[in-house]
């Protein structure tokens, strides 16, 4: 953290944006973002020292509830977070306002072990230290709902996938969205109509790691900020009806090497793809069962991650494959890999740090490519996919948490203050959902608390 602290440059920035008001921001394990507004005249200090939290904060899950075995309880103190200049951009629909994400302190301002976005910038520099860079791009889908005449919410239109009808209809709410973000410096490739009514699909243009996931989450506020403006819920909640299209967060990543070249990439090849391709694909496939509980961390996840639903359900890779959890997009000189089973109920920063580290550990290990998914998997039926060699990735979240308390190389990418935590905010999540919506562990139907308590949150 040190190298980012740097009050001189908050200051500045600060300065050039004219703001008067800053939000400071952290994202909590289930992407929430928990944050302070500050007034102009405590910038010079917040620049300097930060803003205090209870680390008690993390005791508690998405639900505001407390988990009964708290890691922080009223006499662990505070944490800090820390405002990072390279992530201070202006709020253009919010009058006077920035908002800054940050690294996390302890109260003495030496980095906290439970920061999330640090245990992804230390993915980043592991990789970096193997002589390799990687690049980040998230493709997101929410859908837009109103309140419909029972007072439930209902999604705000019935248009068909695709349509320019669709744009059309949208398209003042689309051009406020997509100012804003080029205001605040979130580079967009496309916003599209999808499949579900009223289901919508953003797709952000590569860039680091860290910056990627600061961008996506920048998105995200600027979206349902906007759609609260319009008297609607723009709700990234995996699966909102079981009748209707799930919500997916997909996420694109490319590796170059030190000079670079592009790393995943091999001309020379039948397939195009490198032997650092192959090995980067094993080792995602090897963790894919934990990394479920890190890209899938909800009761509601699961819901969404079932056979012949587009959705990826088994461990497998293929190129074009859009039932595949890995996928290997097109055919042509440029490589790059897209894992396709994750979600908006997620930390990114911890998603994509676990997916590095699974990279990283296919390389280290050289994990062979296994056959490629050239079928439709999903209509398979479990043993079908078996015999083809792909199992079904887990259809619960407890089978998920296991697995990760179990993966001693993403438990290592995390540090043993998250690793430990986490688990424990999340089993309680499950425990809550257990108890309180009436539902059986096995169930595919979506409950009234599921949407109670993610729909106008995520």
């Amino acid at each position: 953290m040190a190298e980012a602290h740097d009050p001189a440059a908050v200051r500045r920035r600060l300065e050039a944006l004219d703001a008067r008001h800053l939000w400071i921001v952290y994202h909590d394990y289930a992407g929430l973002g928990r944050g302070k507004a500050v007034a102009r005249e405590r910038i010079e200090d917040v620049a300097a020292h930060g803003v205090t939290f209870a680390k008690a904060n993390w005791d508690f899950a998405i639900t505001d509830h407390y988990v009964p075995q708290p890691g922080f309880g009223p006499d662990a103190g505070d944490f800090r977070v820390i405002p990072d200049p390279a992530a201070i951009v202006p709020v253009p629909y919010r009058e006077g306002v920035a908002l800054a994400f940050g690294w996390l302190a302890d109260d003495l301002g030496a980095p906290w072990p439970g920061d999330p976005r640090a245990r992804l910038r230390d993915q980043v520099a592991a990789l970096a230290a193997g002589g390799l860079t990687a690049q980040v791009a998230f493709e997101a889908e929410f859908v837009l709902f109103g309140s419909g005449p029972d007072g439930r919410w209902v999604p705000a239109d019935r248009g068909r996938m695709f349509t320019v009808d669709e744009i059309e209809a949208r398209w003042a709410w689309c051009a406020t969205v997509l100012a804003a973000l080029q205001a605040m410096g979130v580079a967009v490739h496309q916003l599209a109509k999808e499949y579900g009514p009223a289901q919508y699909e953003i797709s952000l243009l590569p860039t680091d790691p860290v910056a990627a996931v600061d961008r996506f989450l920048v998105a995200r506020q600027v979206i349902k900020a906007l759609a609260r403006d319009e008297g609607l819920v723009a709700s990234f909640m995996p699966k909102p009806y079981a009748e209707l299209p799930g919500n997916g967060l997909h996420v694109h990543l490319s590796l170059g090497d030190a000079e670079g070249r592009d790393a995943l990439a091999d001309p020379t090849d039948e397939s195009g793809l490198s032997p650092a391709a192959a090995a980067a694909i094993g080792g995602l496939l090897d963790h894919a069962a934990a990394q479920a509980a890190l890209g899938s961390p909800t009761p509601n996840s699961y819901k969404r991650l079932l056979p012949g639903t587009w959705a990826p359900a088994h461990v497998c890779w293929a190129f074009g494959n859009r039932a595949a959890l890995v996928r290997v997009p097109g055919r042509g000189p440029a490589r790059h890999l897209e894992y396709r089973s994750g979600d908006a109920s997620c930390n990114p920063y911890l998603h994509v740090a676990g997916l590095l580290a699974g990279i990283r550990d296919g390389l280290d290990r050289k994990v062979p490519l296994p056959p490629s998914a050239d079928l439709d998997v999903g209509h398979l039926t479990d043993a079908e996919a078996a015999v083809r060699g792909f199992v079904r990735l887990p259809d619960r979240p407890a089978t998920a948490l296991d697995a990760l308390a179990g993966d001693a190389v993403l438990q290592a990418a995390l540090g043993p203050l998250i690793a430990e935590h986490y688990l424990v905010v999340k089993r309680f999540e499950l425990d809550s959902y257990l108890a309180e919506s009436g539902a059986s562990p096995d169930t595919t139907s979506v409950t009234d608390w599921e949407r109670a308590t993610y729909l106008e949150h995520l």
